[in-house]
C-alpha cells in the first residue's frame, strides 16, 4: 500500500512537471522574433546591455524553475524505482507468495515508466529554458 501511494504521488508530480514544461514551451517567443528584440535594444542602448545582462528575465526564471522542478521529479522517480526494485529482490529473499512478487513486478513496471516520463519531461524543460 505504501509503494502505491508513494508511486501515485510521483505520478502525480511527473504530470505537473509535464504540465508546466508544456505551457512553457507553447508560451514561447519564436527565436527569431527575440533576437530581433535583443538587436534593437542592442543598437538602442548600448551603454544599458551590462545591466541587462545582469538583470533576469522572468521568463527566463520560470524557464529554468521548470526545468530544476522537472529534474527533481526524474530524482524522486529514480528513487522510487531503485525502492520498488529493493522492495521485489527483498520479498523474493523472504520467499514471499508469487502474488506479492508480481505485485512488486507491476510497481516496478510503473515506476519505471515514471521514471521515463520524468525524463522525458526533464529532457523538454531543459529545450524550453535554452530557446
Amino acid at each position: 500500500m505504501k509503494l502505491e501511494n508513494r508511486t501515485t504521488r510521483t505520478l502525480r508530480f511527473g504530470l505537473a512537471a509535464i504540465a508546466v514544461a508544456t505551457a512553457l514551451a507553447l508560451g514561447n517567443t519564436s527565436p527569431a522574433r527575440a533576437q530581433d528584440t535583443t538587436q534593437a535594444d542592442t543598437a538602442s542602448a548600448p551603454a544599458n546591455q551590462p545591466d541587462q545582462n545582469a538583470a533576469i528575465d522572468p521568463e527566463q526564471k520560470a524557464k529554468a524553475d521548470a526545468a530544476q522542478q522537472a529534474h527533481d521529479a526524474a530524482d524522486a522517480a529514480q528513487e522510487e524505482l531503485e525502492s520498488a526494485t529493493e522492495t521485489r529482490d527483498q520479498l523474493e529473499s523472504d520467499g514471499a507468495s508469487q502474488d506479492q512478487i508480481d505485485a512488486a513486478n507491476a510497481a516496478i513496471a510503473q515506476a519505471r515508466a515514471n521514471k521515463d516520463a520524468a525524463d522525458t519531461t526533464a529532457q523538454s524543460a531543459d529545450e524550453a529554458a535554452n530557446q
